[in-house]
């Protein structure tokens, strides 16, 4: 079986860490988390939130710079 690499943050691996349990892999992790939260129903959510942010923006309500870097430093 061939693998491949992904990039997460060191905090990302600490909290991964917690959801392994007796010798499982990260692989195994990963693929029973995402079926607990089918692609559909992941989509509907960050579908949700851009519409949230959209009516935002169209009522005049724009983020200011500061907001803005928070965001980015919670991504």
């Amino acid at each position: 079986m061939t693998y491949k690499t992904i990039n997460i943050a060191p905090e990302t691996y600490e909290r991964l860490i917690f959801y392994k349990h007796a010798g499982m892999s990260f692989d195994e992790v990963l693929n029973e988390m995402m079926e607990l939260m089918p692609e559909e129903e992941f989509y509907e959510h960050v579908l949700t939130e851009h519409r949230q942010r959209l009516k935002k923006i169209k009522a005049g309500k724009f983020a200011e710079t500061s907001d803005l870097d928070k965001a980015l430093e919670e991504v």
